[in-house]
């Protein structure tokens, strides 16, 4: 008995050895890939403290794999910092002959974008984080059914893990009336595969290749009816111009990643007629070279600011670069405003922003909490002078792992609207005074910044 114990130790031996190994293997990976120190310590606990589980999260939901990064020099005169930066991220161009229309809150984005699908005559293109099985989705699915029967082309993309609710009836009921339709990056247990965490969180439509919406809204009633949180206040775009090429392209390039095929974008633009002189840029983050085109985007807009930023997100997680820019446009005299909801859908993440947000009012930000229903609005004002609508909320999950689109605004009287909104938004917010927040509850306080180092995860 003696020597069979001997060989079992022995062999546990080299087990542990092995499995040392591997964690040690990994932490080295994510020390190496994950730039960011406070991500990569993160990651770097969580591998260490649970091994096993540690390692199939970041597999799932961490690993990114490394493509080329090699941008194209481009011509800077006449150009914005902002709008070079966006050139080199993203490769899009500045746009100049578009228009416009800012849809607040789902009873307008919605009444607008079901007049263009039921005007479509050649192409709908669709994608969208959230699409339910309720009575807008189905709406908007009776539509595109019909349209798919009288010949017009109809696309979508569903964000498997973002439309989990989308019925499998639903789905075969699009097929069988012809409508082409593709999950983002489907769950097949036990077939997971490394990235799984990288969402498509876009909401996209291109109806005949010369309207488009974006922004927060996604298919799913409670934008119209709200829900436990009351009732849903966001913000949309509807494009007509030059920009929804940029969209469609994007459109054409999410197609062919869910393995719709290639699409060639050419065939599906049409002439707009359109000479409003409103300059857009189309901005996006995904896996590749524009990884933190809206990190740096965002970051860069906000140290531009000699006045005024307004920041408005459902949820206040911003990786250090963000944060650091409006840290420093703060103390540097900037009128920094920030509004968060009082609560949002996820109790965990409101504990771990809770900590963000003492930092913000620590540099003299003014931090403001929607009451009046949940804040899902994604908006970013600087100056009155340039805006950004679009799907990217300001925290990690977003500006780091997800597929997200946006729209920066160059036209001061959209840029004007939109700050009003914000302002008038304002009414229905309660102010953070720095006194009575460091008397709130202290569980919360210390929960917060115990939890904070695992925003990168949330």
């Amino acid at each position: 008995f003696f020597g069979i114990e001997c060989a079992i130790l022995r062999r546990m031996k080299w087990v542990f050895a092995v499995y040392s190994a591997i964690v040690v293997a990994v932490v080295v990976h994510v020390l190496r890939r994950k730039r960011v120190p406070s991500v990569a310590a993160a990651w770097a606990l969580t591998v260490i403290l649970f091994p096993v589980a540690g390692m199939l999260l970041y597999l799932l939901a961490g690993y990114r794999r490394r493509e080329g990064q090699a941008r194209p020099e481009q011509d800077r005169r006449g150009r914005r910092p902002l709008e070079t930066l966006l050139l080199r991220e993203c490769g899009s161009e500045p746009t100049l002959n578009n228009r416009i229309s800012l849809l607040h809150n789902g009873n307008n984005a919605f009444s607008a974008l079901i007049a263009s699908l039921q005007r479509a005559s050649r192409s709908i293109h669709m994608e969208y984080y959230i699409f339910r099985d309720d009575r807008i989705g189905r709406t908007i699915s009776d539509i595109l059914m019909r349209k798919a029967r009288s010949g017009v082309e109809v696309r979508v993309i569903y964000d498997a893990i973002g439309s989990w609710g989308l019925s499998r009836r639903a789905i075969r009921c699009l097929r069988d009336a012809g409508v082409r339709i593709f999950p983002f990056r489907p769950l097949r247990f036990p077939w997971f595969r490394a990235g799984v965490g990288c969402r498509n969180h876009r909401k996209i439509v291109v109806v005949d290749g010369k309207t488009a919406y974006l922004g927060g809204i996604n298919i799913a009633k409670y934008y119209l009816d709200g829900d436990d949180l009351g009732k849903w206040r966001d913000e949309h775009l509807r494009i007509e111009g030059d920009a929804v090429a940029d969209l469609q392209r994007l459109f054409a390039a999410d197609w062919q990643r869910v393995g719709g095929g290639a699409l060639r974008v050419e065939e599906y633009l049409a002439g707009h007629g359109v000479s409003g002189q409103v300059p857009i840029q189309i901005a996006w983050a995904e896996e590749g070279p524009s990884r933190c085109a809206l990190t740096d985007a965002f970051a860069a807009a906000i140290l531009a600011a000699r006045q005024r930023v307004r920041i408005c997100s459902p949820y206040f997680m911003p990786p250090p670069l963000v944060m650091d820019a409006i840290r420093i446009a703060a103390r540097s005299g900037v009128q920094v405003e920030v509004m968060v909801p009082a609560s949002s859908d996820s109790h965990f993440t409101d504990l771990v922003s809770e900590s963000f947000l003492t930092d913000l009012l620590e540099a003299g930000a003014e931090v403001f909490r929607y009451g009046k229903g949940f804040l899902h609005a994604k908006l970013l004002v600087v100056d009155e002078r340039v805006a950004s609508v679009g799907t990217a909320n300001m925290d990690y999950r977003s500006l780091e792992d997800n597929l997200e689109v946006t729209a920066f605004i160059y036209h001061p009287p959209t840029v004007r609207s939109l700050a009003e909104t914000f302002d008038r938004d304002r009414a229905a917010c309660t102010r953070l005074d720095t006194a009575s927040w460091e008397r709130r509850s202290l569980w919360r306080s210390v929960a917060g910044d115990l939890m904070r180092p695992l925003a990168p995860l949330l």
